[in-house]
C-alpha cells in the first residue's frame, strides 16, 4: 500500500512503477506483464463516448500494427462484461452509459484479463460505492492470490489498511516503509520521523 497526501510525490512513484515514465534518477527493474489501473478513469482510461468494444481496444494500442480484427474484439469484450460481471446491454453501448461501477469494471477487466506480474493501481475505488469497491478490492486480491506484486495507493487509509500487506509512506518525495498501523502512517504522512 502506498499512503501520501496530495502533492507528495506519490503519483510519479507510481508511474514509474507503472512503466508509464522513467525515473528522474538511479535504476529501476520492472517485470514484462504491468497493469496500471489510474485514478481518473474518465481522463486517463475510458472515452465515455466510444463504445465499450473501442474502449477495450485502446488496450495495447500503441503497440499494434495492421488491421484491427472488430469481430475478434466485440467478442473479447462480451467475454469480458461476462467474467467481470459488467451490467451493460451489450458491447456496443457507450462507456458513459455505464454507471461509475461499471466503468470501473470495464478498466479493471481489460487491465486484469490476463495473468500478469505487477499491478499499479491509484486510488481505484474512488467514487465508488460499496459494490463496486468490494469487486476492485476482490480482483486486487485475485491477482495477488495469483502471484502479481500488487501496489496500491488510495487516500483513504482505512483502504490501504485493509488491502496492504506492507505500508510505503511518501512525504515530499521520499519514500520510506511504514509499520501497517494507522498512527505510524498518519504521523508519516505529515512527515514524522
Amino acid at each position: 500500500g502506498v499512503a501520501a497526501i496530495e502533492g507528495s510525490g506519490h503519483r510519479a512513484l507510481l508511474s514509474s512503477l507503472a512503466a508509464l515514465t522513467p525515473p528522474s534518477s538511479g535504476e529501476l527493474r520492472l517485470p514484462q506483464r504491468i497493469a496500471f489501473i489510474p485514478a481518473d478513469r474518465h481522463r486517463d482510461s475510458l472515452i465515455p463516448d466510444f463504445s465499450l468494444t473501442e474502449n477495450v481496444a485502446l488496450d495495447g494500442l500503441g503497440a499494434a500494427r495492421g488491421l484491427l480484427d472488430w469481430r475478434a474484439l466485440a467478442a473479447r469484450t462480451r467475454e469480458l462484461v461476462s467474467r467481470f460481471s459488467i451490467a451493460a446491454a451489450s458491447e456496443t453501448v457507450a462507456a458513459r452509459t455505464l454507471s461509475g461501477g461499471n466503468q470501473q469494471r470495464l478498466v479493471v477487466a481489460r487491465a486484469l484479463e490476463h495473468p500478469v506480474d505487477l499491478v499499479v493501481a491509484d486510488n481505484p475505488t474512488r467514487g465508488l460505492d460499496f459494490q463496486a469497491s468490494a469487486f476492485v478490492h476482490g480482483q486486487l486480491r485475485a491477482a495477488a492470490a495469483a502471484g502479481a506484486a500488487v501496489v496500491v495507493h488510495s487516500s483513504d487509509l482505512d483502504e490501504v489498511l485493509a488491502l496492504a500487506t506492507r505500508v510505503l509512506v511518501v512525504f515530499q518525495g521520499r519514500l520510506r516503509e511504514c509499520a501497517v498501523d494507522r498512527n505510524a502512517i498518519g504521523r508519516a504522512m505529515l512527515g514524522a520521523t
